[in-house]
């Protein structure tokens, strides 16, 4: 069963129309993937080679100009050799990457204009941070691709288990041709040799005619939405010790508070924070457990974790005020260790707040899921405010809201045992108003079928929202209130409307059913009458041949002067008698 693990049969190539290559510094384009490049080459499909940052790393500022200058040349001379044209230098700084909105939207920017239907990038498992930040921002920008694109992550310095090997036997005196014009690098080390070296020891479960190939994890667009990579359960472990360059520029900080019972998906919530592509993070984790609470660490990627102790078991408004208190950003989400964000998510939320207008809170569409993760139903109700007083239609790690409603004594009523956050929606929308992000922005796991957990204990809900009606209606304008009798009258008359359309609609039905009716009984009778005139007319058919047979008969024709005679001697009898 080894085949399960790794691929016993070698791939010839890999298809594709147009091919686009990122490489993260000058000669990884060649180490990684030169035999798949070639062999695309040869089947007469277009690549685009893209060195992405300057190679200029360690060199002396005197020395960079001309340094950077060599290694351009020494891309330039290797794909002279493997046939790929010359390649597109973005001359960002080497060690320079990180994985943001930046260099994911540079990255969606070229699949869009090479038209792109593969691309290649080094994998997420490699130990050079700029090879990792490359691969985490076109993992992302292929997950987000409107069309469908397969994405092929080629390994340099870091051996990964692949889904794929490419058979370059015929084509590794040539990679190796290639690989010696980066002189600048085999005079350090002989990562010729190294590569080789590796391109053999992957023919190590090939049949014996096979002396070289390069390995690939290949996936697709549709396949990273599910995440076979299992990112969401590596990267935060694997970024604690190594971490990602961080630019944050002038960006706002942006706190997310997890009021962590220590669940086991508490793990996922926090690789959901380590992915996500706004740069200025904290993670404020609130031990609402208690004691016993597993150790998290100082890091969530490459994002400081904070953990709030307790010495006991904090209810949720009590450890929602608790986090809300100790967050340090000038924005705020809440994350519960339940359910986790979509990468992308403080991003948008963020860029939402640059829109003009007195915006104290912005929230997303939310996809749940079952416990099977399978897809139910999907929150993407936009802001409503008379809706907001009948109930709550926002999930509370849906919305990225201003720091500054703590100053006005807006904090979670610690009395609610559940819809904690719905009151606390409420009073944050005293202090300006919601904007609504159609795109989906994160996962809420539900338990069970009612659409949210909250009716785990459907009675404790409904007395709790009892209580939460009793507090706000004598705080109501008359406005306010006028509007949410009127959105309930107005529901009733719809209610009204759609029972007497139903009625109206049932009494058509049976005025069908009864035209159905009578057209049954009369194809019933046109079909008798069918049958009579098809047995009449076979009647008719068999006397027709029986008269054709006498006609044609000898005795008819023998017969026929007597008959001539009878026929005269009547006739004549007959005008005697007149």
């Amino acid at each position: 069963m080894e085949n399960l693990l790794i691929p016993y049969q070698a791939a010839g190539n890999i298809t594709a129309s147009r091919v686009l290559v990122l490489a993260p510094h000058p000669d990884d384009e060649v180490f990684g993937c030169g035999g798949a490049i070639m062999r695309h080459i040869e089947q007469h499909v277009p690549v685009h080679v893209i060195i992405v940052t300057d190679g200029a790393y360690g060199v002396s500022p005197d020395e960079a100009s001309a340094y950077v200058q060599q290694r351009r040349n020494e891309s330039i001379a290797a794909a002279a050799i493997l046939g790929s044209g010359t390649p597109m230098f973005w001359q960002q700084p080497d060690r320079g990457l990180y994985y943001g909105e930046k260099l994911i939207g540079e990255i969606s920017a070229a699949i869009h204009e090479t038209q792109a239907d593969l691309i290649y990038a080094p994998s997420v498992y490699e130990v050079h941070p700029d090879h990792r930040a490359l691969a985490m921002a076109t993992l992302e920008a292929v997950r987000r691709c409107e069309n469908p694109v397969q994405l092929a992550l080629y390994e340099i310095g870091q051996p990964f288990q692949p889904n794929l090997l490419l058979d370059i036997s015929d084509l590794a005196a040539r990679k190796m041709d290639a690989m010696r014009c980066f002189a600048s690098q085999t005079a350090r080390q002989r990562y010729d040799l190294d590569i080789a070296a590796l391109n053999r020891y992957r023919t190590y479960t090939l049949p014996a005619d096979v002396s070289a190939a390069e390995a690939y994890i290949l996936t697709d667009t549709k396949a990273l939405a599910s995440d076979p990579l299992k990112l969401y359960q590596s990267e935060h472990a694997r970024q604690q010790k190594t971490g990602l360059p961080i630019d944050t520029g002038d960006l706002p900080l942006v706190s997310v508070i997890i009021r962590s019972m220590d669940r086991d998906t508490l793990s996922d919530a926090l690789d959901s924070v380590a992915l996500q592509t706004y740069p200025n993070i904290e993670v404020v984790l609130v031990n609402a457990k208690g004691p016993g609470h597993r150790a998290v660490g100082k890091w969530c990627g490459r994002f400081p974790l904070r953990r709030i102790e307790s010495d006991e078991r904090l209810e949720r408004g009590k450890a929602a005020n608790t986090g809300l208190q100790a967050a340090k950003g000038d924005f705020l989400i809440f994350l519960d260790d339940d359910d986790w964000f979509l990468p992308h998510h403080i991003t948008r939320l963020k860029e939402a707040f640059d829109h003009p207008g007195q915006i104290v809170a912005v929230y997303s569409a939310i996809q749940c899921v079952n416990d099977k993760g399978e897809e139910t139903r999907l929150m993407n109700e936009a802001f409503d405010a008379t809706q907001l007083y009948i109930n709550n239609f926002i999930p509370i790690h849906a919305t990225l809201f201003r720091s500054f409603v703590r100053e006005k004594g807006v904090c979670f009523d610690e009395a609610l045992p559940v819809c904690e956050d719905w009151d606390f929606w409420l009073q944050l929308s005293e202090h300006g108003t919601f904007r609504f992000v159609a795109e989906t922005g994160a996962i809420y796991r539900i338990q069970n079928d009612s659409g949210s957990g909250v009716w785990t204990n459907a009675d404790l809900t409904r007395q709790t929202m009892i209580s939460i009606y009793r507090k706000w209606l004598p705080q109501l304008q008359d406005k306010t209130l006028w509007s949410i009798l009127e959105y309930a009258r107005y529901k009733q008359l719809y209610v009204e409307f759609h029972t007497q359309a139903s009625m109206s609609i049932a009494q058509k039905d049976g005025q069908i059913a009864g035209m159905q009716l009578s057209i049954t009984e009369r194809d019933e009778r046109i079909t008798e009458r069918d049958k009579l005139i098809k047995e009449r007319d076979k009647l008719i058919e068999e006397r027709n041949q029986q008269i054709t047979s006498i006609l044609s008969s000898t005795s008819w024709r023998i017969t026929r002067p007597f008959r001539s005679i009878m026929v005269f001697i009547r006739n004549h009898l007959l005008s005697r008698t007149h």
